[in-house]
């Protein structure tokens, strides 16, 4: 089979060449293309096909008629317009209109041209907001290669595939059959023992300045100067002004937290990363999560608090206007970021969430969860769905006397655990222990949608 990756920069580019060596070792073609010129040499160098998007599209040149172009993309995609391609990017804030599009359609024609010419059996882009593979998923799919997404669970295999869509139950509700022994017992094992170690699936992200991050801007600096002068993600000077943010945020932070009170039951309310691609891209009707706090906050019974806690990756990260918000209700309580998730689901009434893992968490405690955003694991029967915020009213009062089927939650893990893969993305393990699982998994699910 023949993959193409899609891939930022540095780290990333890095890693996905060491998941392509161990392919190519399994007797598989791969092609890279990349942001970043440095990384499309470094490939280049190690034998593979890589190329860098500003390459291509200095190839292709400027089309004889940007609108033109424009409306051949919207056209052949499902797309409402241009500007679904790259609103959520980053890179492009601070930027006007007409160069947030002009840059849309060079890199949606650029994919093309790479796809066109790799003709790849399987496309895996990283998930992410970046223009680059929001035009990689539109050609692929566009085009009927399968693209792969790799997104990251706390199953004992962690890896979840999905082909085509971020957005989608991870397996369809007849696989809630009734288990084997063996299923049985080995959901136990892993409830067993993801509830004793009692810790976060992700690493608190570490918000003090220092050395490392030094060395990171120092590298940019380095590659901005050289051969990516052009690559739009590498930009030293925000770089910089974001740690040095980041440090005075979680400073700034401190004073809003409040101690957990014994006296009052409470409803726990995980919040997402605020910039995180699920909330911009595929549930953005749930970005103001103020807005809805506030909203579970008011449909709570009198006596009962909710309670929040930030997402290991956003300490930092959240302004301190949207602390200050999220804790104008009187029955709202924000507490420290390392606070224990698993302590907070213990002593909790209930859990409300938007798409988080702690959902699945408090299910292993077999707590009552009310889902807003349609994460994975609603529509089974063991969570409380709402679709629309005006059902808040009355499905937060119902949540409190809610109380799931333990034997269908049991079915629901061992199926769910059925449905993963060994392996993780980059952002959770750079390693090349890692590198070769994940290898091995994209060829099975490669295999199993490339010979359907």
């Amino acid at each position: 089979m023949r993959f193409l990756f899609t891939t930022l920069q540095t780290y990333e580019s890095d890693f996905y060449g060491r998941v392509g060596a161990e392919l190519v070792r399994r007797g598989h073609e791969v092609s890279h293309v990349t942001v970043s010129r440095t990384s499309a040499r470094e490939l280049h160098e190690q034998g593979f096909d890589a190329r860098s998007v500003h390459d291509v599209i200095a190839e292709l040149g400027e089309p004889a008629s940007l609108e033109d172009e424009v409306r051949r993309i919207e056209d052949a995609y499902p797309i409402p317009h241009i500007r679904d391609v790259y609103y959520a990017d980053k890179a492009g804030d601070g930027h006007d209109e007409q160069w947030n599009v002009r840059r849309a359609v060079q890199h949606i024609r650029a994919l093309e041209r790479v796809v066109d010419e790799v003709e790849p059996d399987v496309l895996v882009p990283e998930v992410g907001n970046e223009v680059i593979r929001v035009a990689s998923h539109l050609v692929g799919v566009q085009r009927g290669i399968p693209v792969l997404f790799l997104l990251y669970t706390m199953f004992p295999e962690p890896l979840r595939l999905t082909v085509d869509t971020l957005h989608a139950p991870i397996v369809p509700p007849e696989e809630l059959r009734e288990l084997t022994t063996e299923e049985a017992a080995r959901v136990e094992a892993f409830r067993r023992a993801f509830t004793e170690r009692a810790q976060p699936i992700r690493e608190y992200r570490r918000w003090p300045v220092e050395w490392r991050r030094a060395k990171l801007f120092a590298d940019h600096v380095r590659r901005k100067r050289g051969e990516d002068q052009d690559n739009e993600y590498l930009q030293p000077a925000r770089l910089l002004w974001t740690n040095v943010a980041e440090t005075v945020r979680a400073k700034a932070a401190l004073p809003f937290y409040d101690e957990l009170s014994s006296a009052r039951p409470y409803v726990y309310f995980p919040l997402h990363v605020t910039d995180d691609y699920k909330i911009k891209k595929v549930i953005p009707h749930c970005v103001d999560q103020a807005s809805i706090v506030e909203q579970v906050a008011d449909a709570l019974p009198p006596g009962h608090d909710l309670v929040l806690k930030e997402h290991p990756m956003s300490v930092g990260r959240n302004s301190v206007r949207l602390l200050r918000r999220l804790r104008t209700r009187p029955n709202v309580r924000l507490v420290r970021p390392h606070t224990s998730s698993h302590e907070l689901i213990v002593r909790a009434e209930a859990i409300a969430v938007i798409s988080s893992t702690v959902g699945i968490e408090a299910l292993l405690y077999e707590k009552p969860v009310l889902t807003i955003g349609q994460p994975f694991y609603s529509g089974y029967g063991v969570t409380v769905d709402v679709d629309s915020f005006r059902e808040l009213r009355a499905a937060v009062p119902a949540l409190l006397t809610f109380r799931p089927d333990p034997e269908r939650i049991r079915r629901f893990l061992g199926a769910a655990m059925r449905a993963t893969d060994p392996g993780a993305p980059v952002l959770v393990d750079r390693s090349d222990a890692n590198a070769v699982a994940l290898a091995g998994s994209l060829e099975k699910r490669a295999a199993g949608v490339v010979l359907a």
